[in-house]
Parts: structure tokens; C-alpha cells; sequence
């Protein structure tokens, strides 16, 4: 991300958790919204996006889904965050339109042991920055175990009511009964 930091804490060899910090990407927002589409602007602005106590905050989230559809000579890519139990009344659902990008980076190691329908690769949202791009805006979402990098002409997002969006919902891999 350009602005905004994630950086693991690593002490003695153990991993401690993270150090968050958006106040550069907040600080610049103001001279960049002009230049996002409405609702990516909408989504970057909103004043819980960024308040880590807040149970409209992205921070916490888990990736449950993800559609990419091709229809109508446009490409369409729709993500559900499942809500964190402890913090989030509701999940998120973001609808990206005219995509252009779409990939994900997995850093996080398969489990061995103590795997469960809840667990989760790419683990929980830590931030994310959305930025002006040529084609419309770019959005990158950082996580424990990975992220998400998005190019697309806008975005709209809702928060939804979701019992299977959250840990209930389980998604079989390959080879797994």
C-alpha cells in the first residue's frame, strides 16, 4: 500500500500481532477523493471505515466469498467479508463494476493440524487503501495471511444481515470430504 502501514510485530522469533497505521492515507484522502468514483469515494470517506472500535469498521473482517461474472461486456466481481464475531453486527458485501484487475496474494502457509470450516487463509482484514487509477480506482485490502488488489470503474457496498455469510457457511476445497 502507498500510505497506509501493516506491519507485523515479530519479537523474539514469535509473531505479536500488528502495527496499524492509516493516518498518512487519511491525511491525503482529501486531496485525492475528488478524483475516485462516487461510490469508491463513499466506501474511503465513510467515517466508521477507519475507527477500529466501530462495528462498521473493515478492520477484522473475513473474506467468505468472492463471484467474478462476465455479463453483458462487463466484467463484475462481487466480495463478502463475513463480520468478525466479537466486533461486527453485520458483514460486508462490496459490488465492484467494470472490473479491470483482480488478484490475490497468499502468503500464509496451509495448516496442518486444527483446521476447522472457520478457518481462514487469507485470515482477518488488517486495512485497506483505495487510490485514483486511470481506469476508475484501485483497492487493495491487506490481510493476516494475504491480499486483495482490485482495479475497477466504481464500487457499491452495502452491510448486510448475514448468518451464512459468518462461520456456519462451510465451502469444501479440492480432495476434502
Amino acid at each position: 500500500m502507498r500510505f497506509i502501514r501493516v506491519e507485523a510485530i515479530v519479537e523474539d522469533g514469535w509473531h505479536k500481532g500488528y502495527s496499524l497505521d492509516p493516518e498518512l492515507y487519511l491525511s491525503e484522502l482529501p486531496a485525492i477523493q475528488s478524483d475516485l468514483p462516487e461510490g469508491a469515494r463513499r466506501f474511503a470517506l465513510d467515517e466508521d471505515h477507519y475507527n477500529f472500535y466501530g462495528s462498521r469498521c473493515i478492520k477484522d473482517l473475513k473474506l467468505a466469498e468472492a463471484w467474478l461474472t462476465d455479463r453483458n461486456d462487463s466484467v463484475c466481481l462481487e466480495i463478502r467479508f463475513a463480520p468478525n464475531q466479537f466486533k461486527h453486527d453485520q458483514g460486508l458485501a462490496i459490488r465492484y463494476a467494470d472490473v479491470v484487475e483482480f488478484s490475490t496474494s497468499i502468503t500464509a502457509e496451509p495448516r496442518k493440524s486444527n483446521v476447522r470450516p472457520d478457518t481462514r487463509r487469507l485470515g482477518d482484514v488488517q486495512l485497506d487503501e483505495i487510490l485514483p487509477h486511470e481506469k476508475g480506482f484501485s483497492h487493495e485490502v491487506q490481510m493476516t495471511g494475504g491480499s486483495l488488489w482490485i482495479v475497477a470503474g466504481d464500487l457499491s457496498y452495502e452491510w448486510v444481515d448475514s448468518p451464512q455469510l459468518a462461520d456456519e457457511k462451510v465451502m469444501e476445497g479440492p480432495g476434502k470430504a
